[in-house]
């Protein structure tokens, strides 16, 4: 069963059912699915007593209230990607069809915040992680303050949220209890609808505009005023959080005036936040001064197995907009398996370390194998992936966090053991001694041949990248993964030796290496699969002739490329600092930076032409 996406189909689920304690609004589509971060923390809050309610891609007044207004706060997302690359290609042309708008976390929270005067909106997901620190506009060609600043919310939720939204939820509903009547409550009414705004209604439980009113006299009443009960949220003692704060606490980060003004402070605010990943910031912004909490510890084995244990559809929820479409989009993952969360490759230009983590959170063997036989007892044929980041890091670890500290989890309410790292090091994770390689996933792999012969018919196919650099140093893994796969995924991004320093990616040399072992793999399995590379064209550092020499490397070693991406300058990454500023934030090198669409399309075109030539001569 769904959650409910109304005030009616609350009433309809619970005979008891006043009002919802959160309303979740996303700019994507209601997917009730373990891929979703809406659905994983809905499931969530559901069984730990909260009632919770779903507004999806919400565009006029009457679908924003179609949950009414919560008692605790509205929870505002604006999905799995930043709303303004959503809209726009790397060359700044608007797609079409997208229903949730550029900069939607500041648009929606406008919104809310007019049509239910008084709540608390807390933004968290993709969008509030990547730009919660100044940061750059590629689509205004700009720096902008934080996010928080400039959406007026009262709170953000950064990267993995589970423990900090539980902790918060009840801070706040104690905040209430244990105030006197009328000490920290307003009783502020909704405006007016606007007429012409609450047309083209499409949630079932808001047939018009008198129910809208109606909604506003029934829930519309009295509500926490967050100014009063702030303080008794002791927001400092709560990690992955960032809020106003009165006083500075944690280190300095560059401000926003001074980074607007100087390009070599934005470089070094993002120097600052790559190399100290798990400390707590504060920045000032005018008057406002913006801090950031330490991110939260990634969850242990035991917290991510009760998440991904939910109960969830795996489908659409059947009243989505543009149904049919979103289900050919995302058809294939329904029968996709969540092995973990985080990345440590480091890449300059990747945010899965800001929003995930870089230390990996994984699931048992026996947890993701449980999930896979009952999707084969209800008749599934195929597992469609098994899905981390980087497929061969499941399980890995870094020694440097070697500091044992107990914390309270609300997701088990039980206490659990996490780790500290004191020693400070580059953050380049790939090749360092401190990282240790795990074959974890073996063992998972032979259970899924167990499950395969059980249930006749029944297959995996593996979809995930590998980090090609990391799998030489676990050959045995890299033959298992292959048996898995009818083609391979890998992101060596480029060859060209000051394009890879930039990148923060291995050396030509590691690419060379998986080549010779991937086709020694396939000689010996008697196969004849094929690599699935993904480049990029005009990152920062890369000139055109370093996209011909690519371009010749792929052609004498015959590597087919079907995958090349224009460098998308992505708020809160290395890259995009380089972008911005013209200097690589870790080395201080000054870079060449392609700024133009010309170059952009030249640079990815000397790379794609080439090989659409070369299968138009071989066939």
């Amino acid at each position: 069963m769904f959650l409910p996406i109304s005030l009616d189909e609350g009433k309809r689920r619970s005979p008891t059912f006043s009002g919802f304690d959160v309303v979740f609004v996303t700019g994507d589509p209601y997917y009730d699915h373990p891929l979703s971060g809406v659905a994983i923390l809905s499931r969530l809050l559901d069984t730990k007593g909260y009632s919770v309610g779903i507004v999806a891609q919400p565009e006029t007044d009457a679908e924003f209230l179609a949950c009414g207004v919560p008692r605790l706060c509205f929870l505002v997302t604006t999905g799995l990607l930043d709303s303004t690359l959503a809209n726009y290609t790397p060359m700044l042309k608007k797609r079409e069809g997208v229903l949730v708008p550029e900069h939607g976390l500041i648009l929606y929270t406008q919104r809310l915040k007019a049509l239910a005067k008084g709540s608390i909106v807390v933004l968290g997901g993709v969008e509030a992680t990547i730009r919660r620190h100044t940061h750059f506009d590629y689509k205004e060609n700009k720096l902008r303050r934080p996010v928080l600043l400039d959406a007026k919310a009262d709170l953000l939720l950064f990267g993995n949220a589970e423990r900090s939204l539980l902790i918060l939820l009840d801070r706040i509903h104690n905040a209430i209890a244990t105030k006197p009547d009328g000490a920290v409550l307003t009783a502020e009414r909704l405006d007016d609808t606007d007429p012409k705004s609450a047309g083209g209604l499409s949630h079932p439980g808001v047939a018009d505009r008198r129910h809208v009113a109606a909604l506003r006299e029934e829930h519309g009443t009295v509500r926490p005023v967050f100014e009063e009960i702030k303080d008794a949220l002791d927001l400092p003692s709560l990690d992955g959080i960032t809020y106003l704060a009165k006083e500075p606490s944690g280190a300095e980060l560059p401000s926003y005036e001074v980074c607007v003004a100087e390009k070599e402070q934005f470089s070094l605010l993002a120097r600052i936040t790559y190399l100290l990943p798990d400390n707590a910031f504060f920045e000032r912004c005018g008057k406002g001064l913006v801090r950031h909490n330490r991110p939260s510890h990634p969850l242990t084995e035991e917290e991510m197995d009760l998440i991904y244990s939910l109960p969830f559809e795996r489908r659409l929820h059947p009243f989505s907009k543009h149904l049919r479409f979103n289900e050919e989009m995302v058809g294939f993952l329904k029968t996709s398996v969540v092995l973990g969360r985080g990345c440590w490759g480091g890449c300059s230009f990747c945010i899965i370390p800001l929003v995930q983590g870089k230390n990996i959170a994984k699931r048992s063997v026996a947890s993701v194998l449980r999930e896979i036989e009952t999707l084969y007892a209800a008749g599934e044929k195929q597992i469609a992936d098994l899905t981390l980041p980087t497929l061969n890091m499941y399980g890995s670890s870094c020694d440097l966090y070697d500091q044992p500290t107990t914390i309270r989890s609300p997701i088990l309410d039980a206490d659990v053991v996490v780790y500290e790292k004191v020693v400070g090091c580059n953050q380049q994770c790939v090749g360092c001694p401190h990282r240790k390689l795990s074959d974890d996933l073996i063992p998972l792999l032979e259970g899924v041949k167990k499950l395969n012969k059980k249930y006749s018919g029944t297959s995996l196919e593996l979809r995930s990248a590998l980090r090609h650099d990391s799998i030489l140093g676990q050959k045995q893994l890299f033959r298992e993964v292959m048996h898995f796969i009818s083609r391979l995924k890998i992101a060596p991004e480029h060859i060209s030796e000051n394009v890879l320093r930039a990148m923060r990616k291995a050396d030509k040399k590691a690419f060379d290496e998986f080549l010779c072992e991937f086709e020694t793999i396939n000689r010996e399995q008697g196969t004849k699969k094929r690599l699935v590379p993904y480049f990029v064209a005009a990152h920062p550092g890369s000139t055109i002739e370093d996209m011909r020499i690519l371009k010749k490397y792929c052609d004498e070693r015959k590597i087919f490329v079907n995958l090349t991406q224009v460098f998308t300058p992505t708020p809160g990454t290395l890259a995009t600092a380089m972008y911005w500023s013209g200097e690589n934030p870790i080395t201080k090198e000054k870079l060449y930076v392609p700024r133009t669409f010309r170059e952009k399309k030249d640079q990815k075109n000397a790379l794609v032409q080439e090989e659409r030539e070369f299968v138009d001569e071989n066939g």
